[in-house]
């Protein structure tokens, strides 16, 4: 009986760049035979591995593969997340905890989906509780409307966005615990 040759497809290194922003040259490289299976794979990296900063480590950026350029694949930030376990550590007993999620569109109408978890300094009324998901929904639309998705994602990375919104509701309660638990398009 004959043996059958069997073909095989070469397989070639296409590196992962970062969009325009990060202090890294590439996220990764990847291997395959058809680059055109890379566009729309994700690729998800620590914020610390992003901006070497360890206090980012609980920080997850996940990004999309758009397109293949002279074996270079280009993404766009899909989305920015806090690990779960963080914000278990941040809870506390005798605090309340708000957890909020709502959709927002960006300056560029880009339309995301938002998700804060805030932290009050002890027990609250439900009273207090609604005036500050009332207030903190009209400040992230406030706010998430003046910026474009890239600028968003950049100022929750330095925690910009997170620091304004807590001093807005300081005014109504103590807030110790302010973060975006999830920030990503739709």
């Amino acid at each position: 009986m004959a043996k059958q040759e069997i073909k095989v497809k070469k397989k070639h290194w296409y590196s992962i760049l970062p969009t325009p922003g990060f202090r890294i040259p590439e996220i990764g490289e990847t291997l395959t035979s058809d680059p055109s299976k890379l566009v729309g794979k994700t690729v998800t990296m620590t914020g610390m591995d992003l901006l070497h900063d360890p206090k980012k480590q609980n920080v997850k950026i996940t990004f999309r593969i758009t397109e293949i350029k002279d074996n270079k694949a280009l993404t766009e930030i899909k989305g920015y997340q806090i690990m779960p376990s963080s914000i278990k550590r941040m809870m506390h007993p005798g605090k309340s905890k708000v957890d909020q999620s709502f959709k927002l569109e960006t300056k560029d109408n880009i339309a995301v989906v938002a998700k804060p978890v805030l932290i009050t300094k002890s027990k609250t009324t439900k009273g207090v509780l609604s005036k500050i998901r009332k207030n903190s929904e009209e400040f992230l639309r406030a706010a998430v409307k003046k910026q474009s998705y890239q600028e968003n994602i950049h100022a929750l990375l330095e925690a910009k966005l997170q620091v304004q919104l807590r001093e807005h509701l300081k005014k109504i309660y103590p807030v110790t615990g302010c973060q975006i638990r999830i920030f990503e398009k739709q």
